[in-house]
């Protein structure tokens, strides 16, 4: 597949048009082999005519951000961000929850400590959210958690799902999925009590974030905690939050 730097430009602002992910030319390789994908799927043979096919088809456009999307997770990632949740966190908005991992890593985390939040699990590709709602997953996925938590927890795998685990409805009940883009959809009508968005800032530039900052602190509870992840920060934009700590932030 060829592609050229005209059309890498076109991919690269229609990806940032929809969702705020800023594409530059050291992503051209991963933008190739993930756009390869679609071609050989949809059966079609050229990147123009492709691109004519996005201006037309929404399922397919759907499609194309689902596969541009960087996905990588696993439970407990960063979970020292859970000691900020108190029992008064009975809404949790987790906003950018990819395949499901980081909210139900939430809820397993509240049931241990005597609560029962609603979470609110968001994300811009359908295919991560029906990963979530089907909440199967390989096992190494939850190297980070004790083996005892993991039984408690957790469905084991047999046959055909060897190695791989589920898990149980009474954590499945916590989490609703819902598809929502950050930067195109309204703001929640609801206000929530913490809201997570981990490792998706680092993608956008500082325009996209400050828009999609305004529009969380819009959905968040006075004196609600808003977590980013360890890697990523605030500081180069203008943002009504009060730092707390790092990748900690409260609305006054």
């Amino acid at each position: 597949m060829d592609m050229t730097s005209g059309q890498f430009r076109k991919l690269c602002e229609l990806v940032y048009s929809e969702c705020g992910i800023n594409l530059h030319e050291g992503k051209q390789q991963l933008l190739q082999a993930r756009l390869s994908k679609r071609l050989r799927s949809t059966g079609i043979n050229t990147v123009a005519e492709y691109l004519t096919v996005l201006e037309n088809d929404s399922h397919e456009l759907t499609k194309f951000l689902d596969a541009v999307s960087t996905n990588h997770t696993y439970f407990f990632r960063e979970s020292h961000h859970f000691e900020h949740l108190g029992s008064d966190h009975l809404k949790i908005w987790c906003a950018a929850s990819s395949s499901g991992e980081e909210p139900y890593s939430i809820a397993i985390h509240c049931l241990e400590n005597g609560f029962r939040p609603s979470i609110l699990a968001s994300d811009i590709s359908t295919r991560m959210l029906e990963i979530g709602q089907n909440g199967i997953y390989p096992a190494e996925k939850t190297k980070n958690m004790p083996p005892h938590v993991v039984k408690k927890y957790f469905q084991k795998g047999m046959g055909r799902w060897d190695n791989h685990v589920r898990v149980k409805n009474e954590i499945k009940q916590m989490v609703t999925f819902q598809r929502y883009n950050l930067l195109t959809d309204p703001a929640q009508s609801r206000e929530f009590d913490v809201i997570f968005c981990r490792n998706v800032f680092i993608y956008f530039d500082n325009v996209t974030r400050t828009q999609i900052t305004g529009k969380l602190y819009i959905a968040l509870k006075k004196s609600g905690y808003f977590i980013i992840g360890g890697a990523e920060s605030l500081n180069t934009i203008d943002h009504p939050f009060k730092y707390i700590q790092p990748s900690i932030y409260r609305k006054l």
